[in-house]
């Protein structure tokens, strides 16, 4: 909205007493009675989540990882019938070779046939199961059956374990190829090839920005037995530009809005991307964000670095006529991450990071409030699908497996460095006294500690029926600086409800859906859709005296809606949200939220 010309209007000589009038207006509000609470969310600045909307994008498939070839197996010579009639008791089987890989047993390959009258063509089976074990396990190998006496009982069977002995990239690996090869040359240190050893840095490598990495194996021509040759198929694309438009907005910023994201890979050889937002609210001076980041890959194990800076800008319409309400926040985040873990079927990762918030509010071009949060943080997270989902039995993939399961967790340390917020709790007038703009929560620990912890669920009984669970807690035992609280609404857990309709320094929100249906693209031109109904709960606590005798603050919302894919191209989420709950500081429940969001990649265009 634009800025007000009434009779708040200060004239400069005035300004600190002005400001410290509003600040006395700001401390009475939370001890307003509910019914009057409508200016309140106006004067706290944005939570991280709504700094820039979920642009609801869905991952189009699971790693693009492929490793084709298998190692020649000849078939079994011994159950042919001119040996039918030979039999034999078996006292004992020795595997040559498994010394190459110390501690590997394949006695479960032949336990059951010891000490028993058998048939020759049992050897064979001993051989298949003894082929399956090392499968298993990932070992790409053949068992063979010399000639040999077995009058001793003693069956001997020979291992020849695949090793990698060379590598070629076919395709354009870009700048990073250097870093592509760093990886993957780490295959042919191995004495002997496992499929799960390789996935780690064939995943690293596909992991890179518009990469994606396929490794085909064949025999190393005049090697020796068991050589193989990768042949690494690379597909390269230089950047990406996705569009979003969404209703998910408050009423006082603006309903709907545009996020526009542009990503550029591999501008340095890092594996690296640099990436640019924007996002408006469709009237332009409500909300506005501009956010870039640069990420980047150093040594052979994954390590990433990451720096991102968002501006944003919040003028909302608050409904009194001679106000104007201005917040600005500034958030500037470094990170490394490391991945401890990275396969197919589980991955898990360490984040350690650093942000820097500054946050203010203004009424009437008056600095009301002056947040300013500096914040060191240390993350885990990671995710679990089953086996079988990734081998794609039964139906089942990778991008819709039956049974997934990821988690996050997060520690988070508040620091008094770079100008940090004081602590106003000990004497709340010395942060206001002299027209100083104190906190926007003056009850506020200015370097708290607090505990976020993410989990989630599916479950697919069948390929075509979903259930989906999902968890979002915090825990906190001191008040938080507003960046910090935890906020429950459209935006995360709350459909139907304002984005941070419930706030609070603890909390926990659930999300269950169950869905009906396929979104993997069955062709670039033909729409899947699936139909789903959910139902969203949030509780929050507040820590500081105002506000402890409503806790828990709460919402709950239900409803339904269809999900749609158009290959890659579109991406759509529509839904009817049903808000069953009046969070403390709302007049009413709310009116029956008509909610969608649509997501368009223009680049690589492909209409």
């Amino acid at each position: 909205m634009a800025a007000a010309t009434g009779p708040w209007v200060a004239h400069p000589k005035s300004s600190h007493l002005l400001s410290t009038a509003l600040v006395g207006i700001a401390l009475a509000i939370p001890t307003m009675p509910a019914s009057a609470q409508t200016v309140p969310a106006a004067l706290v600045p944005p939570t991280r989540d709504e700094l820039i909307p979920p642009s609801q994008i869905r991952p189009q498939e699971g790693p693009t990882l492929t490793i084709d070839g298998q190692m020649e197996r000849a078939p079994c010579a011994l159950d042919r019938a001119e040996y039918a009639d030979i039999r034999l008791t078996l006292s004992g089987v020795a595997f040559g070779g498994l010394d190459r890989v110390p501690g590997l047993s394949l006695a479960d390959s032949y336990a059951g046939y010891l000490g028993r009258e058998l048939p020759l063509a049992a050897l064979c089976d001993i051989r298949a199961k003894a082929s399956t074990a090392l499968q298993q396990q990932g070992y790409l190998a053949t068992v063979e059956i010399p000639e040999q006496n077995l009058s001793d009982g003693v069956a001997d069977f020979q291992v020849v374990f695949g090793r990698l002995t060379a590598l070629r990239v076919r395709g354009e690996a870009g700048p990073s190829e250097r870093l592509v090869a760093s990886y993957l040359e780490q295959l042919t240190d191995e004495p002997v090839f496992n499929t799960r050893d390789a996935e780690r840095y064939l995943l690293l490598a596909d992991d890179l920005p518009g990469v994606d990495v396929r490794l085909s194996l064949r025999p190393a021509a005049g090697g020796a037995p068991g050589d193989l040759t990768g042949e690494i198929a690379v597909i390269r694309r230089r950047g990406s530009l996705d569009l979003n438009i969404q209703n998910y907005g408050s009423r006082a910023i603006g309903r709907f809005g545009g996020l526009l994201r542009g990503e550029i890979y591999d501008i340095t050889g890092m594996g690296d991307r640099t990436s640019m937002a924007l996002f408006s609210t469709l009237e332009f001076e409500e909300q506005h964000t501009v956010q870039l980041g640069h990420d980047f890959r150093v040594g052979k194990e994954g390590l990433r670095f990451a720096g991102a800076v968002t501006y944003s800008v919040t003028n909302p319409d608050i409904g009194l006529p001679g106000f104007d309400v201005k917040s600005e926040t500034l958030l500037a985040s470094i990170q490394a991450s490391y991945p401890l873990r990275r396969s197919r079927t589980a991955s898990v990762a360490a984040d350690f990071g650093f942000d820097y918030v500054d946050q203010d509010v203004d009424v009437n071009r008056i600095l009301l409030t002056r947040d300013r949060v500096r914040t060191l943080f240390a993350r885990v997270a990671g995710e679990f699908t089953d086996a079988a989902s990734v081998s794609r039995v039964d139906g089942y993939s990778a991008y819709e497996p039956r049974k997934r399961f990821r988690f996050a967790l997060e520690g988070r340390h508040g620091i008094d460095i770079f100008g940090a917020s004081p602590d106003c709790r000990v004497n709340p007038l010395g942060c206001i006294v002299g027209g100083q703009a104190p906190p926007s929560r003056i009850e506020a620990d200015s370097t708290p500690f607090l505990v976020r912890a993410e989990v989630g669920a599916e479950f697919r009984p069948t390929p075509d029926w979903t259930v989906a669970l999902a968890a979002e807690t915090q825990w906190s035992d001191d008040a938080l600086p507003a960046f910090e609280e935890f906020a429950a609404g459209t935006y995360s857990i709350g459909r139907g409800y304002n984005p941070g309709a419930v706030l609070g320094d603890s909390g926990i929100g659930l999300s269950a859906e169950i869905r009906y249906g396929s979104l993997a693209p069955k062709s670039a031109n033909k729409p899947v859709i699936q139909p789903y109904v959910f139902t969203d709960m949030a509780w929050a606590w507040n820590e500081d005296p105002s506000r402890k005798g409503l806790n828990p603050d709460r919402l709950w919302s239900a409803g339904g809606g269809i999900r749609a894919v158009l290959g890659s191209k579109l991406q759509g989420d529509f839904s009817v949200a049903v808000p069953l709950k009046r969070p403390d500081f709302a007049t009413s429940r709310g009116d029956v939220r008509l909610l969608f969001s649509l997501t368009a990649r223009l680049l690589p265009w492909s209409f």
